[in-house]
């Protein structure tokens, strides 16, 4: 065979003539093997020979050979199979005529003949034989030949179709990615036990990955308690709204507002999709539609000017009951909703409906015990002449449960006053309703005249017999103005803060007693000098215990604060909470300060609480 040289490279060599078919080169190989002339060696070569062409020919792999200038030199079946071009109709002719669109595997090839280095990609493109446009992949390892005096005579191309591989890597990280959003819709849902907070966690996931706008409207005791068997008209909480920020269009400002009692007529979607627990979405409404989602002339004009062309409502089940739903809007330019989006939303919806159903009971019942707690502890109190009491009630910080927590001042006979201040065992309803059976029970006692340290002993007795299911913490202090003493006693409880004129303040030191209702308890009390203008002051440990903290850490805290008997109640509490109760504590504060009156201000003084708890 001559070869010229290319006048580009000396190196590369003119045109390969095409390859001897396998029928020439069968015949070839008989010719030789009958040969006069022929030994060992010539049968083992023309043995590699014809193993090497049946192994070209008929692997699966596509696989060509081309010359310096791209002309295909050889091809087997696989090759032109997938070409959709006869094996013939290569020969001689150069991939980008054979093969239209073939040019980023050219240029590969060129790069290959021009460097000597292999190279191995993934291309994607439409095989021809295709009824329709479909995206496909390959795998191509291209590699320079050479002859055996270094001469360049072209590029082998092995190529493997890996479209099935690549879809089913597709298809595996789009679960990957669909998992980790429910998970993070999940996680961020449940994260907080505030119902406002947990829907809008939700709408922050929607906006504006999935949607321009998202609302979630749940049952509320205000509107409509629980969702209709059968579509009816519906009063729903809409506790969160999100809009995206003009991504298509205009900024897109809310219909409504967060906390907002919306109206449903039965007829809506909503109320259609609360009955019958089923996805429902409109894209492109007509304006008959639009009336449905819209029940006002107003709110329909402001969703015309919205551009909310597409709407899906996603119902929110939580242990098989309808607790609310999902309103999702696309505008502008973002496409309709398909099936997919829905089958999606839906398992976003279903993942956080879980987390908003707990959030919504525990809202619910946090509420119910804050109102039964002040309540309690909005009852006048009214403490004997000679003493002036103020009082703070601070609740738990959001996310925490309320306790039980109770003070009280009881005016007795003989010009005396006995101050309560207790602490229930746990928190929630149970101990709420706990706290006023303790409450109503000491001042019971009180009435009857007892010695505090009696009294505790009688309280726990009761409560014991009673079978009353939380214990509790209690300090009483009986004022006597007149003989200008206090005798106090603990059970279980911090310890008061007492200041009197011209000293320091300093914690009284109690015998210490068991919590009330062990019915096991032996109680003691102390004696304690009250002059007028001194100044006492109870509380529960929330003000002094940390989570990670001793407690006597607090204490000393609370004994080395600057607190002055003469300075107004109020003042004096400002100045204790200011130092000692951080926000969103994690357990209720309560404090009682009662001041002895001098002898020209003896009569009863009550200042009054702003928090409105007594």
């Amino acid at each position: 065979m001559t070869y010229r040289m290319n006048a580009l490279d000396p190196r590369l060599t003119a045109r390969l003539a095409p390859f001897l078919t396998s029928a020439t080169l069968r015949a070839l190989s008989e010719a030789v093997r009958n040969g006069s002339d022929r030994g060992p060696e010539t049968d083992r070569a023309l043995d590699e020979l014809w193993l090497g062409r049946r192994f070209l020919d008929e692997t699966p792999a596509a696989i060509g050979i081309l010359d310096t200038d791209l002309r295909y030199l050889y091809v087997n079946d696989a090759l032109a199979q997938a070409n959709g071009v006869p094996v013939e109709e290569h020969l001689g002719r150069p991939m980008p005529e054979v093969i239209p669109g073939s040019g980023p595997s050219a240029d590969v090839a060129r790069e290959v003949l021009r460097t000597g280095r292999p190279q191995v990609v993934v291309f994607d493109g439409r095989a021809p034989v295709d009824p329709v446009d479909v995206p496909r992949w390959w795998l191509g390892a291209f590699q320079r030949l050479t002859s055996e005096d270094g001469e360049i005579l072209g590029v082998a191309a092995i190529v493997m179709e890996v479209t099935e591989g690549i879809r089913q890597n597709e298809s595996l990280r789009r679960a990957q990615d669909r998992l980790e959003l429910l998970d993070e819709t999940a996680a961020r849902v449940g994260s907080t036990l505030d119902a406002a907070e947990a829907c809008r966690a939700l709408t922050d996931v929607l906006v504006p990955r999935f949607a321009d706008y998202a609302a979630v409207d749940v049952v509320d005791p205000e509107g409509t308690p629980r969702a209709p068997l059968r579509p009816a008209a519906v009063w729903l909480r809409r506790m969160a709204v999100t809009a995206a920020p003009g991504m298509h269009g205009p900024p897109l400002a809310p219909v409504t507002r967060s906390g907002e009692v919306i109206f449903h007529q039965a007829s809506s979607s909503m109320a259609r999709v609360l009955s019958g627990h089923e996805p429902m979405v409109l894209n492109r409404p007509d304006d008959e539609a639009l009336r449905l989602l819209a029940p006002t002339r107003q709110r329909l004009e402001r969703y015309r000017a919205l551009d909310l062309h597409s709407v899906a409502y996603l119902p929110l089940m939580a242990g098989g009951e309808p607790i609310g739903a999902v309103i999702v809007g696309r505008r502008g330019d973002s496409p309709e909703f398909t099936p997919q989006d829905v089958e999606l939303l839906a398992q976003l919806t279903a993942r956080a409906a879980t987390g908003i159903g707990h959030a919504l009971r525990y809202t619910h019942e946090h509420e119910t015990t804050l109102e039964m707690q002040r309540a309690f502890l909005a009852t006048p109190h009214r403490p004997g002449p000679g003493v002036e009491i103020a009082s703070r009630y601070l609740p738990a910080g959001r996310g925490a449960e309320v306790g039980g927590d109770w003070f009280d001042a009881v005016a007795l006979p003989g010009g005396r006053t006995l101050l309560v201040v207790g602490d229930v065992m746990g928190h929630g309803v149970r101990a709420a309703a706990a706290m006023s059976e303790y409450r109503s029970l000491i001042r019971a006692l009180a009435l009857q005249g007892l010695a505090p340290d009696r009294l505790l002993a009688e309280a726990d007795r009761t409560a014991h017999a009673l079978d009353l299911d939380r214990v509790a913490t209690c300090v009483l202090a009986l004022l006597d103005p007149t003989a200008e003493h206090a005798e106090l006693a603990t059970a279980g409880h911090v310890p008061p803060l007492l200041v009197r004129p011209g000293a320091a303040p300093e914690l009284a030191l109690l015998p210490v007693g068991p919590p009330l209702g062990t019915g096991t308890g032996e109680y003691g009390s102390r004696r304690v000098p009250l002059p007028p203008d001194s100044l006492l002051l109870l509380y529960t440990d929330g003000l002094v215990e940390r989570r990670g903290t001793d407690i006597d850490t607090g204490l000393t805290a609370l004994a080395a604060t600057p607190v002055v008997s003469g300075h107004p109640l109020p003042a004096v509490l400002d100045t204790v909470l200011d130092r000692l109760a951080p926000a969103g504590s994690e357990d209720d504060v309560t404090l009682l300060a009662a001041r002895v009156l001098p002898g020209r201000e003896s009569d009863t003084a009550v200042t009054p609480d702003p928090t409105g708890a007594g």
